[in-house]
C-alpha cells in the first residue's frame, strides 16, 4: 500500500538534498494544478517521457523562500521554482520508494513531480 508523508518545513533543505542524492538522473515529469494566474514566470515544458533530475533545493525565507527544481543529465539544462511553498508531501510506492513529491504554494497551486523510473 502506498504512503503519503508530510515533510516538516524545518527538514525541507535536508530532505530535498537526500532526494537529490538518491534520485539524480532519474526521469521526472511535472504537473501544476491550480489557478492559471499562479505565476507570472513562464513554465518549463517537461515532456510526458520526463527529463532527468539534476537537483531539488529549498531556499529558506532569508534566501527567497523557494523550492527550486533543476533539470539536466550531466549539467543543468533548466530550472523551475515554486515560490512561497507552504507544504511538501512525499508519496511513496508500495516498496517505500519515492513515487512523487507534491509542493503546495501559498496561492493554492500544487506542483507535482512524478518520478518515472
Amino acid at each position: 500500500m502506498s504512503e503519503r508523508l508530510l515533510i516538516n518545513p524545518d527538514q525541507w533543505s535536508d530532505y530535498l538534498a537526500e532526494v537529490t542524492a538518491a534520485n539524480r538522473g532519474r526521469l521526472i515529469a511535472m504537473d501544476i494544478i491550480g489557478p492559471s494566474d499562479v505565476s507570472s514566470e513562464p513554465e518549463i515544458d517537461i515532456p510526458a517521457v520526463g527529463e532527468p533530475l539534476f537537483a531539488l533545493e529549498y531556499e529558506p525565507g532569508a534566501k527567497g523562500n523557494d523550492i527550486i527544481l533543476s533539470l539536466g543529465g550531466d549539467s543543468l539544462n533548466s530550472e523551475h521554482s515554486v515560490a512561497a511553498p507552504v507544504e511538501l508531501t512525499a508519496n511513496l510506492d508500495e516498496d517505500g520508494g519515492l513515487d512523487s513529491l507534491e509542493i503546495l504554494d501559498q496561492d493554492g497551486a500544487r506542483t507535482k513531480l512524478n518520478f518515472l523510473q
